[in-house]
């Protein structure tokens, strides 16, 4: 069974207010790529009623470092009393979404994912081994990567929301 490292737990961004729903996510996803992830959506949800609607997403980008090791950030997002809305804006007009966005981000390292060390209790115990004395330097590296990926892309939503505000 794979050992998973979490370092960040549940840090959150809400925020009210008008935006692109279309636009946000495509912005997450370019991010995502150019960083060398790869996107895995575990939940999409939508609660459309007569005057608004609700979206619940859930996606877990992961970036394989080594055989051995795997990058995980966790972004569950909630958007909710979404409305669309029309602006004009010098003479043209743009639809926009207005309403509450709170979002969540995780981050983890993902040590033996494959499960190649857990086959007899020999290989567990030298994997711990190796974990805790050899590969530590290469582990903390790790560490800190995600760290600063998941903080990255938290404050490029942060931006692209407080950049579009009317």
């Amino acid at each position: 069974m794979a050992e998973i490292k979490t370092l960040i737990d549940g840090k959150s961004l809400s925020y009210e207010g008008v935006f692109n729903l279309r636009e946000l996510y495509r912005l997450i996803d370019k991010w995502f790529k150019e960083h060398g992830y790869e996107k895995q959506e575990i939940k999409n949800w939508e609660d459309v009623s007569q005057n608004e609607k609700q979206i619940i997403l859930e996606i877990v980008p992961y970036k394989k470092v080594s055989d051995y090791a795997r990058l995980d950030i966790r972004i569950f997002m909630i958007f909710s009393k979404l409305t669309e809305i029309e602006l004009e804006k010098d003479g043209m007009k743009f639809k926009m979404n207005k309403g509450r966005a709170e979002f969540y981000f995780d981050a983890y390292v993902v040590t033996d994912y494959e499960n190649k060390w857990e086959t007899r209790p020999i290989f567990y115990f030298i994997k711990n081994v190796f974990d805790k004395w050899i590969y530590r330097i290469y582990t903390s590296s790790y560490d800190s990567e995600v760290i600063r990926d998941c903080t990255e892309i938290e404050n490029e939503i942060r931006s692209y929301l407080n950049m579009n505000r009317f």
